[in-house]
């Protein structure tokens, strides 16, 4: 009785540590997306989408983000969330000086990795850039290869930043995880406001810069109270450094696929009017905010419990793990999503329009983010569904999902684009369809391993019930007289409190109809 007593205990304390941790990184996701609106704000002021050219050729600094972006997700990225935090787990059950040294040599070898790759893509960036952006002119692409090199030292800082939050997350250690956006996003703010208007798009790289070295420092009082100590020395080739490679490489692979995406996307943008590239840009920002607040914080916060009961291969638990946070994604998110959708034009005249970024601007920023914010359902589901797999030490599914999808998004974006005209637009529906058939492909890859229905992975209960509270939701906001708003926030405030309350109405009734 004692033991199970103790048992329970335990369970206890892991979930109240991964629920505090959840919330702790929802919180801070939400703090950082609106940093990352408020990001935005102040680039639509000082930059507009870029018209100008020059040193404020907007376009260029997101092109320049592609290289430096691409070398992060695929060594930090696919390596941490498929290969260390399970490997470090493991090891950390069966002996903490093991995992203190694998740690170190991970961290060891990965800046290494970073330091070299990186330099020769700093290097090779004159020859880089114009083939990931053929449209752009002479002096757009060579502002883009400055800002390129100077991007570059981002990775190197979040590489090292990436594997330390990884210790600290399955220490159950999640303040340094929560602090770092908010750093990051603060000083390419900052920069931008600051020094924008005199240095045009170079402050903003050179923000991003030290935002990534303050991503790296403020994970180091965390790491304090934990057990690890970075051992200092060349890495030692042991069979779990070789097995954390083993275990990162298809989704290195993975990882490459979604980024080969966007270079594709960028490319095709790069050939329309200038600006075309900060719209479709601006849009993904904007579609980031209803996953990047609760699916990506929560699938972050829940790996190290997935990775323990795959472990221990406890099915039964790891599949009403799984459920349970389909249903805690899918309540907030698909209100978001219908909310921000209905909310698009108030949305976008508050966080964009005004100062250098006009009217023409404004109207195709709104019509392809209300394409693109219907991926965000999918977009919720995939961190959840891969990180399944990497729990399971299956890191070759996803990778074969992330192919098959490059493949479909790559061929409806040059069909929209190339053969239909469609323009940005095109590029957004070829983003939406994909995103859907990637998340999909998981659900029923994920099903066939556990040997499950896919209802006992995802719940319809929480499908159908959101579906009815967000239909009454957009009938309501619909339905809401229009007063003359003294300004167009407190219009979004009301709207969006309104729509809230009415969407939990039926999730309240049924609590009262249990009770």
């Amino acid at each position: 009785m004692a033991r199970f007593a103790t048992m329970e205990t335990m369970k206890f304390r892991t979930w109240s540590a991964v629920g505090f941790g959840a919330l702790l990184l929802a919180v801070s996701s939400v703090l950082s997306r609106v940093l990352g609106v408020l990001r935005d704000y102040v680039f639509s002021k000082i930059f507009g989408i870029g018209e100008e050219g020059g040193i404020f050729a907007l376009d260029a600094y997101y092109l320049a983000f592609r290289i430096p972006d691409l070398l992060y997700t695929l060594l930090i990225l696919g390596a941490l969330s498929a290969g260390f935090i399970p490997l470090y787990t493991r090891l950390k059950k069966k002996n903490e000086k093991e995992a203190t040294e694998f740690a170190s040599h991970a961290l060891t070898s990965v800046f290494v990795l970073l330091l070299v790759l990186g330099g020769v893509l700093a290097f090779a960036a004159p020859w880089l850039v114009p083939l990931l952006a053929p449209g752009f002119d002479a002096g757009t692409q060579a502002v883009a290869v400055d800002l390129t090199r100077i991007l570059l030292l981002s990775p190197l800082f979040m590489g090292l930043s990436g594997i330390l939050q990884g210790v600290e997350n399955v220490h159950k250690k999640f303040w340094g995880l929560a602090l770092a956006p908010l750093f990051y996003n603060g000083s390419i703010i900052l920069s931008a406001a600051l020094f924008g208007r005199d240095y045009g798009v170079y402050a903003l790289a050179v923000g991003v810069a030290v935002g990534a070295v303050l991503h790296f420092l403020v994970q180091l009082p965390g790491i304090l109270k934990t057990p690890f100590r970075y051992q200092l020395g060349l890495p030692k080739w042991s069979t779990s450094l070789k097995e954390f490679f083993t275990l990162a490489l298809p989704r290195m692979f993975g990882m490459s696929a979604a980024q080969l995406t966007l270079l594709v996307d960028f490319a095709l943008a790069s050939a329309m009017p200038l600006g075309a590239v900060s719209v479709y840009s601006y849009a993904l920002n904007l579609q980031a905010f209803p996953y990047g607040v609760v699916a990506v914080s929560f699938s972050v916060a829940i790996f190290s419990t997935l990775a323990e009961q795959a472990l221990d291969n406890n099915k039964p638990e790891f599949a009403r793990t799984l459920q349970n946070s389909f249903r805690t994604i899918w309540f907030w998110a698909f209100p978001a999503v219908v909310g921000l959708f209905l909310l698009r034009e108030p949305l976008i005249e508050l966080i964009l329009r005004g100062g250098a970024f006009d009217g023409e601007a404004a109207l195709m920023t709104e019509k392809t983010f209300a394409i693109l914010v219907w991926s965000a359902l999918p977009l919720s589901l995939i961190p959840l569904w891969s990180r399944a797999f990497y729990a399971l030490s299956r890191t070759k599914i996803p990778v074969v999902a992330a192919l098959q999808t490059m493949i479909v998004n790559t061929t409806l974006s040059i069909l929209f684009t190339q053969v239909y005209g469609m323009g940005v637009y095109g590029l957004a529906w070829a983003n939406l369809i994909s995103s859907s058939i990637n998340a999909l492909l998981l659900l029923i890859f994920l099903a066939r391993i556990l040997d499950l229905s896919l209802m006992k992975i995802v719940s319809l209960k929480m499908v159908v019930l959101s579906a009815v509270a967000s239909g009454l939701m957009a009938v309501a906001l619909l339905k809401i007289p229009t007063f003359n708003f003294p300004h167009v926030f407190v219009e979004l405030l009301v709207f969006s409190a309104v729509g809230f309350l009415v969407y939990l109405l039926p999730f309240k009734f049924k609590v009262s109809h249990k009770s």
